[in-house]
């Protein structure tokens, strides 16, 4: 009796080959420790002894062993094996994952090469093939250099630009700092009307004219956002605030708080507390009260950073009753002050020339558990020195040290030379001494002075000596 025959007994006896020979190529090119091997007589023998021919997962193989391996010498002639090939319809999703590879290793030029033979692989590159080599190139400096020759050659692979491949292009523009070219071609965007920019494009642009970019342009860019109907974040409206404020110009933003809320977005800590310091900072202390009171008003509970700032600008005028009474507030409204808090009062205490009191907060400060700073020491001892109590600035200096603080060296030069200039040698070279222990480098002015003082007292000496001899 004959058995019938089955047509996919010859698909299955190959399909089995096939298993078989990509079994013995993983175990070969695993078991193989000489990186100068020929790995491409690896792959053909493996399949030719089994009376086939390897496929894409065997490329796909090689290609993957050979980068984890870092054997990228070895990448060229597998690839132009698989060119040569003829029957194998290469995916683009190969291409994308060995152009990424490439950039991780910072092969720039053969990323772009290898984007450049897909159509030579039987394959159709499209956008995402040519977002993933925009991608390496656009990452550095070097890579820039390519992007202009990629771009040219994108219409004869038939790749069309879509919007992911303007908003890496754009993101490159901001990051080197070429905002004026982003907003360009922002606009050619927008003039092809094949692609509507989304929030995305807008924020990196605001973003970078906020780092590169004048009051002026930021306004304007804010106008053609609201023009292009795109409203930007809480989150983008704190960095223009702060940016605004950061270069003086505190009306316009205020004019972005107001606007924020126009458009029904609300104003959070951060955007009032910015503006809040800028005009203080400017001395401006009736606008930064009402930006308080407004801030209360809205039902935004200042935090201790906005209360720092705010008890800042009542030291400035001198108004320390309300600004303790600040203090005592928080502590009741469970916004529990900090260290800086207390350095901020005692500062403003010893601009004041009220050391005492200075001294005052900063014992009140440690009986309430808080631990005193570098700064808190500073603080009192720059006030005593301003009021040349040089005694107590070194009492003070001694005491810092004596909780494992390590002062400035403005500080310490501080210290030795008004101690210097009050003839008190030895005590300036004992604080010399503490200094050079804990390697902090006196400046030249302090050696200066040492060297001022120690000549004084020999001088003294020898006049003291002189008129002993005149005695005799």
């Amino acid at each position: 009796m004959k058995w019938p025959f089955l047509p996919y007994k010859g698909r299955w006896q190959g399909s089995f080959s096939e298993l078989q020979a990509m079994e013995t190529l993983k175990k070969k090119v695993l078991e193989e420790q000489n990186p100068a091997t020929n790995f491409i007589s690896i792959l053909t023998e493996c399949f030719r002894s089994y009376g086939s021919n390897p496929g894409m997962p065997a490329y796909s193989f090689m290609v993957k062993y050979l980068l984890q391996k870092k054997l990228h010498s070895h990448l060229p002639p597998i690839l132009d094996h698989l060119e040569m090939s003829g029957r194998i319809d290469v995916p683009e999703n190969f291409f994308i994952n060995l152009i990424q590879e490439y950039g991780k290793t910072n092969m720039i030029q053969e990323a772009v090469n290898i984007f450049l033979r897909i159509p030579k692989f039987r394959c159709s590159p499209s956008a995402l093939s040519l977002n993933s080599v925009l991608s390496i190139l656009c990452k550095k400096n070097e890579g820039l250099e390519l992007v202009h020759d990629v771009l040219l050659k994108a219409p004869e692979l038939n790749i069309r630009l879509e919007a992911s491949s303007f908003l890496i292009l754009i993101r490159a523009l901001c990051r080197i700092g070429r905002v004026g070219f982003a907003i360009e071609l922002l606009s050619i965007m927008q003039q092809l009307h094949e692609y509507i920019p989304d929030s995305r494009f807008y924020s990196l642009i605001l973003r970078a004219l906020c780092k590169h970019s004048t009051p002026m342009g930021v306004m304007k860019f804010l106008e053609d956002m609201q023009n292009a109907g795109v409203v930007p974040s809480t989150l983008e409206y704190n960095n223009v605030i702060n940016f605004l404020v950061s270069n003086g110009q505190l009306k316009d933003a205020y004019s972005i708080l107001n606007r924020m809320k126009v458009e029904g977005k609300r104003p959070d800590i951060i955007s009032y507390t910015a503006i809040l310091n800028g005009f203080i900072l400017a001395n401006d202390f009736c606008d930064a009260e009402e930006v308080f009171d407004e801030m209360l008003v809205m039902g935004i509970v200042p935090d201790v950073f906005t209360c720092n700032t705010y008890i800042s600008g009542l030291c400035k005028q001198d108004d320390f009753g309300k600004a303790y009474g600040m203090v005592v507030c928080m502590e009741k409204a469970g916004c529990k002050p900090d260290t800086e808090t207390f350095n901020t009062l005692m500062d403003g205490y010893t601009k004041a020339g009220e050391n005492m009191q200075a001294k005052k907060v900063m014992s009140e400060m440690l009986e309430k558990g808080y631990h005193a700073n570098s700064r808190t020491y500073a603080i009192l001892i720059d006030g005593f020195l301003t009021e040349h109590k040089v005694v107590e600035s070194c009492q003070v200096l001694m005491k810092m040290l004596s909780t494992g603080l390590i002062p400035n060296s403005v500080t310490f030069n501080a210290v030795i030379c008004c101690l210097c200039q009050k003839n008190l040698l030895s005590e300036g070279i004992q604080v010399l001494e503490e200094m050079a222990s804990r390697s902090v480098i006196p400046d030249e002015s302090t050696w200066g002075t040492i060297l001022s003082a120690i000549n004084l007292s020999c001088g003294e000496i020898a006049i003291h000596l002189e008129e002993m001899d005149l005695n005799c």
